[in-house]
């Protein structure tokens, strides 16, 4: 396909897209300057869980998640 474009050679062609975009301004120099923000205080570490500390969640765990299981069909 050819398309053929006809131009009025009287008429002046409007300016290119970079010069009718602008920037965008530079901030100035005497901008008020943010505070600096306090740093927090750390977390404390935790301490970590025994082996028994662990065996005695996985006991409660499990004993209160077991359900019973149905009883079985007799026909």
């Amino acid at each position: 396909m050819k398309i053929e474009m006809v131009v009025d050679p009287s008429k002046v062609p409007a300016e290119p897209l970079s010069a009718r975009v602008t920037p965008a301004p530079a901030p100035s120099a005497s901008a008020p300057k943010k505070k600096p923000q306090q740093q927090r205080a750390p977390k404390p570490k935790r301490t970590p869980k025994t082996a028994a500390d662990l065996d005695a969640e996985m006991e409660d765990y499990t004993n209160t998640n077991a359900a019973p299981a149905p009883a079985a069909a007799t026909a």
